[in-house]
C-alpha cells in the first residue's frame, strides 16, 4: 500500500515562488496589522490562546464574491502540527479548508479535497497559482498515487468540506470507457472544460479544446476506444502512442464536423503553459496577419489555429490539416 505524505511542510519554500502577474493579485498583510492579527486569531485552537505562530506564508486575495486568505503556519514551540489553511472573510475570518498533520485519508479523497480548493478559486475568478503554485501539482501527485494504487493512503488531516461542484472531479463526460473502467483522462485542475473554442476544422462551428491530465495506465484505467491519440509535435511513429506513465498536461479536441475526439499529447503542451504565462494555447483566427505568416511555411494551415509558445522563443501553430485528416504543427522557418 502506498503511503505518501500530504506535503504541506514540503511546500513551505516552494509556495513562495509567484509569477509577477500572480503577485499583482495578492497581498500580504504586514506583521502587527489588524487584518493579519484577525486572520491568525481565526487559526488559534481556542479564543485567547497565546500560542505564537511561525508564519511561512500569508496571502490575501479578493474573489468575485468574497475575500480569501491562504496561510501556511506552524506553532513556534510545536504544540501541535502545523498546516495550510484557506480562510474566508464572512463577517469575520473563518477556516473553510485545511490540511494539517496527523491522521490519514485515502489518496483519492485527498486529491478530491485539493481539487475542491482549485474549483473554488476558479469559480471566484482567482488564478490558483496566485495563491500557491504548488496546489494543482499536489492534486496531480495525489491523483497519480490513487490511480497507481487503489489502497493508497495519504498522511494528513483534511479539514472542512467545501461545497461540492456540479462538475465531475475525476472522469470528464464522454471520455469514460464504455466497459465501466475508469478513464485515464482526468480534467486538469487549473482549467475548466472546455478551456476554449475555435473553428479548427473549418466547418463554421466551434471545436471544443480541453486541457487534461493523463493518469498512468494502472488500477484499471483505460481510454475510450473512439479517442484518437496522436503527438503531432513529433513525426516519429514511436512517439504517437501513450506511454504507461503519468502526463500532467495534454489537449483533447472535439471536432464539430464529425464529433471525433483527439487526444493530443506532448511535453510541448506543458512547456507552452510554462513559457506562455500559464496557458498552453491561444486561439488565433484564420484571417489574421499571423495566420498569413504561418501559411508561408505551412500552406495546409487554412482555418483557425492554436498558437503555442516554445523555449526557443518561436511561436508554433497547432492546426487541423484537412488533407492529412489529422492535427499538425507548423514550425516557422525562422531564427529566434
Amino acid at each position: 500500500m502506498t503511503l505518501p505524505r500530504i506535503p504541506f511542510l514540503f511546500m513551505l519554500v516552494a509556495v513562495l515562488g509567484l509569477t509577477p502577474a500572480a503577485a499583482q493579485q495578492v497581498r500580504t498583510p504586514p506583521p502587527g496589522t489588524s487584518e493579519r492579527t484577525q486572520i491568525l486569531d481565526a487559526l488559534r485552537p481556542s479564543p485567547g490562546s497565546k500560542i505564537r505562530f511561525i508564519v511561512h506564508q500569508l496571502k490575501v486575495i479578493k474573489g468575485k464574491t468574497a475575500t480569501y486568505a491562504y496561510v501556511v503556519i506552524e506553532p513556534s514551540k510545536q504544540e501541535y502540527d502545523g498546516g495550510e489553511y484557506l480562510l474566508k472573510q464572512d463577517g469575520g475570518w473563518r477556516v473553510i479548508w485545511s490540511v494539517t498533520g496527523g491522521g490519514t485519508d485515502d489518496c483519492r479523497t485527498a486529491a478530491s479535497y485539493y481539487q475542491s480548493a482549485l474549483r473554488l478559486f476558479q469559480a471566484e475568478g482567482i488564478d490558483p497559482d496566485a495563491i500557491n503554485p504548488e496546489l494543482h501539482e499536489e492534486y496531480l501527485r495525489l491523483a497519480t498515487f490513487a490511480a497507481e494504487d487503489p489502497d493508497c493512503a495519504a498522511l494528513g488531516d483534511l479539514g472542512p468540506d467545501l461545497p461540492v461542484s456540479d462538475e465531475k472531479t475525476d472522469d470528464r463526460d464522454g471520455l469514460q470507457p464504455a466497459n465501466g473502467a475508469r478513464s485515464r483522462i482526468a480534467p486538469h485542475p487549473r482549467f475548466r472544460s472546455p478551456v476554449t473554442q475555435a473553428d479548427l476544422d473549418g466547418d463554421g462551428k466551434p471545436d471544443a479544446i480541453s486541457v487534461v491530465h493523463i493518469l498512468p495506465a494502472s488500477a484499471g484505467r483505460e481510454l475510450a476506444p473512439d479517442i484518437i491519440v496522436a503527438n503531432p509535435w513529433d513525426s516519429d511513429a514511436a512517439a504517437q502512442g501513450l506511454t504507461d506513465d503519468n502526463q500532467t498536461m495534454a489537449l483533447v479536441v472535439e471536432n464539430s464536423r464529425t464529433g471525433t475526439r483527439h487526444l493530443l499529447h506532448s511535453p510541448y503542451v506543458e512547456i507552452s503553459a510554462r513559457v506562455g504565462a500559464g496557458h498552453p494555447v491561444a486561439v488565433e483566427r484564420a484571417n489574421t496577419k499571423l495566420a498569413r505568416e504561418f501559411r508561408k511555411d505551412c500552406p495546409d494551415l487554412r482555418h483557425d489555429f492554436l498558437r503555442m509558445a516554445t523555449e526557443a522563443g518561436i511561436d508554433i501553430a497547432l492546426f487541423w490539416n484537412a488533407g492529412a485528416n489529422s492535427y499538425d504543427v507548423c514550425w516557422p522557418n525562422e531564427i529566434p
